[in-house]
Formats: structure tokens, sequence, C-alpha cells
């Protein structure tokens, strides 16, 4: 069984197909098999939405180990409040606890913000590459459009019509 490309190795596919393309003589043009390409931009397409999911249930799975973690703490705080209140008979026990929770307490806060940190990071830089994909992408498909208008004698199109300033946002 094929193991499943991912969209960068699509990407780079599609790239290959343009870049190993017939050379029109006597020009930087080349020839493109029309289908093949837009079959391969369908497949691109298609495909994201599904890493994009992946990547979603990587930060439910990190949003879900934070929240154990923060349950970890709440109980532990909780099993810290309860012990001090068993030791309250005693001054100098009390005062020890107190400490040992406020300890407990700030070491789940910590590992929880440090764990949050890590969720931040992470989520970032899944966006980092899906945006480098997309810019990527969208460049080549621009760089390819223009090749074409230029081969045809006509004014490529992104001079003949504002181009949009922003990608549309993915839900």
């Amino acid at each position: 069984m094929p193991e499943e490309l991912t969209t960068q190795a699509r990407l780079e596919q599609l790239r290959e197909m343009i870049a190993s393309a017939r050379s029109m003589p006597m020009s930087a043009s080349c020839v493109v098999n029309r289908a093949e390409v837009l079959r391969a931009i369908d497949d691109i397409a298609g495909n994201l939405p599904g890493e994009l999911a992946e990547a979603r249930g990587v930060i439910e799975e990190q949003r879900s180990q934070y929240e154990a973690g923060r349950a970890q703490a709440d109980r532990i705080v909780a099993e810290a409040h309860q012990h001090a209140l068993q030791q309250a008979g005693h001054s100098a026990q009390v005062r020890v606890a107190e400490e040992q929770a406020a300890k407990i307490v700030e070491d789940a806060r910590a590992e929880a913000d440090a764990l949050k940190r890590e969720v931040d990071v992470f989520i970032d830089s899944r966006m980092a590459g899906f945006e480098s994909v997309l810019a990527k992408t969208s460049s080549q498909v621009r760089m390819a459009r223009k090749r074409l208008a230029e081969r045809n004698g006509e004014e490529a199109e992104e001079e003949r019509r504002p181009r949009a300033t922003e990608l549309p946002q993915l839900d």
C-alpha cells in the first residue's frame, strides 16, 4: 500500500511537472498538460482539509493533555489542602503543609503554563507551514498563468484585474 503523500510532496510533484514540461523553442515558455496540472492542483486542494483536520486533532490532543494536567494540578491542590487541614492541630506542621501546598500549586501552574506555551508554539509552527505551502502554491499558479498569458500574447490576468490582497480564511 503506497504511503499517503503530504501536501508538500504533492506541491513538489506539481513543481516538477511544470519544471520538466517541454520548452517552446526560443522562449522561456513551456507546454504543460492542462488536465494533468489541474488534476494535480485539485488533488492538493482536496487533501489540504485532511491535513488541517489532522492538525486540529493534534491541537485537540494537546488541549486534552493540558486539561488533564490542569485537573491533576487541581486534585493535587485539593489533596494538599485536605492534608493541611488534618495537620491543623500542630502549628508547625500546618505552616509546613501550607508551604508545600503553595509550592505544589505554583509548580502545577508553571507546568500548565509551560504546556500551554508548547501547544501554542506547535500550533504556530503548523500554521506557518500551511501558510508557506499556500504562498508557494499561489506563487507557482500565478507564475504559470502569467507564462500562459504571455505565450498567447495576452496581457497577464493579474495586470487586467486587481489581485486579491488576502487569502481566504480556512475553517
